[in-house]
């Protein structure tokens, strides 16, 4: 069942919306601001954005005002990711951009949805203690796994060329 075409369309529009998504936030937070874009403009969301659109102040409210009860994390946070944001800002908008194009392109898939994953997993326990809906990032995360469990970048994506020339290597 698993095998009909119907499944292979439906992994590859899956991979490809999160890349679309993961490329657009990363270059959101790497590109400089661009004035008069359109009211509110999401471009240049982490490194340009003030007050508490940022997401140097999302952690901030999250993980520091909101006293995380994970005492190790919650110092990372407040002594290392929060006094150094500007390269963890820009760092996380160029693995978000990568990933979303690997995404796209169906281009080390497991690799790429297993990083992005990660990614919002990190989010969801940022805020689990925070009067969120638990499944608030799950609906990120579970997808992503799906995606590198079903090796998702074998249906229109660069990983099916791969698996032909490098099958060892890629499995």
């Amino acid at each position: 069942m698993a095998n009909g075409p119907w499944f292979g369309r439906a992994m590859a529009t899956l991979r490809i919306f999160f890349g679309v998504v993961y490329l657009h936030n990363g270059l959101a937070k790497i590109l400089p601001a661009v004035p008069n874009l359109w009211p509110d403009t999401p471009v240049g969301f982490v490194i340009n954005a003030t007050g508490g659109r940022s997401a140097q102040s999302i952690l901030n409210f999250e993980v520091i005002n909101q006293a995380h009860p994970v005492e190790p994390y919650r110092s990372l946070i407040e002594n290392v990711v929060l006094p150094n944001f500007g390269f963890f800002g820009f760092s996380i908008g160029a693995l978000e951009t990568v990933v979303g194009i690997m995404l796209i392109l169906g281009l080390l898939t497991p690799i790429a949805a297993l990083v992005a994953a990660g990614m919002a997993l990190h989010l969801q326990f940022a805020t689990l203690w925070n009067d969120k809906w638990i499944y608030e990032y799950s609906v990120e995360w579970m997808p992503l796994l799906c995606l590198a469990a079903f090796r998702a970048g074998r249906w229109h994506g660069l990983d099916a060329r791969l698996v032909r020339t490098r099958s060892r290597w890629i499995g």
